[in-house]
């Protein structure tokens, strides 16, 4: 008798090393992983993000070997990579260069990854794993070995990397914790320890004093309240717990005091830093020079501008800090506009999905990316938001027994009554 061989199940490797990858440029110069690029004898060095890259290669070719198939949305992958094209024509700079060859490889990678590696829920729940065991453990070592952006500063941040990049890893994995700790079925004391811990990492966040990401991580749950399918039942209830969370460690943060909360609460106070006013700035010209240049003015366009080029550091890698100003002004008006459609489109896919954890989790940090990517990064920066782009398009359409919200967690068990003998 003919009998159907079971198919593997999906490996996890790939979806913990995808999670890895896409902040690979942030963790690698930590004097904990500059190892691994210096090497030792008789081990030469390789570069992390090359050793994660490679990983995540041989990952999708064992992925497309055992499930044997292609999924449809690579064609996303593949618009993607179309709307970023127009920029390549103009590109003269070096910084201008250097962001399409990255785009192409490192972060065309990190798309085409999403779409294979993360098709099982189980790969997609151990990419989320990934993302808070990262956010917990760059929490730890900023609190236990930070590093301080000068000698007469208070605020803290990775070491080897900035304070936007450690922000944004810490609130990332604070992301997934909480809302963990708000969805999944679990006992009270459990639910307790994980929104204690997530809050624990929102105030180390505070501390590096990057107002971006706070902001970002404060609208995404709010949205995910408010709009979610599966908290239809107990919207108001979450929003509560949500609003308690956040005053705790508000107080908290308010009592601690010190630099890095100074500049947060500036950002709702309506202060204005050299930062800032750089930022509006930098938005001004580039919204200034796209409406005369509807095409483009070519990758790295930006630092190549009379009112900017004075500021320009760091061999020319002077951006927008805002991706949609950044493609409109760089890769013209049509590849901006198709950026937003992706965005929108990508959005409303996972929120009408959002009827599990796992799901609402993603649009929660699709949502945390974007908004950083408006004030922050240039188009490799804000890898995890490509990365969470492609993730909308491989997460299916909710079963029928998915249309309701989630049951709530019993405060106490009912034990059954012995059966008689």
């Amino acid at each position: 008798m003919r009998t159907v061989k079971p198919e593997r199940r999906a490996g996890v490797i790939g979806a913990c090393a995808l999670a890895l990858f896409v902040h690979a440029g942030s963790i690698k110069t930590h004097p904990l992983l500059a190892w691994i690029g210096t090497g030792f004898e008789p081990f030469p060095g390789i570069d992390l993000t090359i050793l994660l890259g490679l990983i995540v290669a041989v990952a999708i070719m064992a992925d497309v070997v055992r499930t044997r198939s292609l999924p449809a949305a690579l064609w996303i992958v593949a618009a993607t990579a179309v709307i970023i094209a127009p920029g390549v024509v103009g590109a003269s700079t070096s910084y201008g260069i250097d962001k399409i060859q990255s785009f192409y490889t490192i972060t065309l990678l990190a798309l085409l990854a999403a779409t294979i590696l993360l098709r099982d829920q189980r790969q997609r729940e151990a990419f989320l794993r990934t993302l808070a065991g990262l956010g917990i453990a760059v929490t730890i070592l900023v609190t236990v070995a930070p590093a301080t952006t000068s000698e007469l500063s208070t605020v803290v941040t990775l070491p080897g990397t900035n304070t936007i990049s450690t922000s944004q890893m810490i609130l990332a994995g604070a992301i997934v914790i909480i809302m963990n700790a708000i969805m999944k079925k679990r006992r009270p004391m459990a639910r307790t320890l994980l929104a204690l811990l997530g809050v624990l990492m929102v105030l180390t966040a505070f501390s590096t004093g990057s107002r971006g990401p706070v902001l970002s991580v404060l609208v995404s749950i709010v949205l995910a309240l408010l709009l979610a399918p599966a908290f239809k039942r107990r919207r108001g209830r979450s929003i509560f717990a949500v609003a308690a969370l956040g005053a705790v460690a508000f107080f908290v943060a308010t009592r601690s005091g010190g630099e890095g909360l100074a500049r947060v609460l500036s950002l709702f106070s309506g202060e204005q830093d050299t930062s800032t006013m750089a930022r509006s700035f930098f938005w001004e010209t580039s919204w200034a020079y796209s409406l005369q240049m509807p095409t483009g003015g070519g990758w790295g366009f930006f630092g190549t501008l009379p009112e900017v080029f004075i500021s320009v550091a760091e061999g020319g890698q002077l951006y927008p800090h805002n991706i949609v100003l950044e493609i409109t002004l760089e890769a013209g008006w049509p590849s901006g506009i198709l950026f937003i459609l992706l965005v929108l489109a990508s959005a409303i896919r996972l929120i009408l999905r959002a009827r599990d954890g796992v799901t609402l989790t993603f649009f929660v940090l699709l949502t945390f990316t974007v908004i950083n990517a408006m004030v922050s990064g240039d188009i490799n920066d804000n890898r995890l938001m490509w990365t969470l782009l492609m993730i909308a398009w491989v997460i299916p359409k909710p079963t029928p027994q998915d249309e309701t919200a989630l049951p709530e967690i019993p405060a106490t068990t009912t034990k059954r009554p012995l059966a008689r003998a």
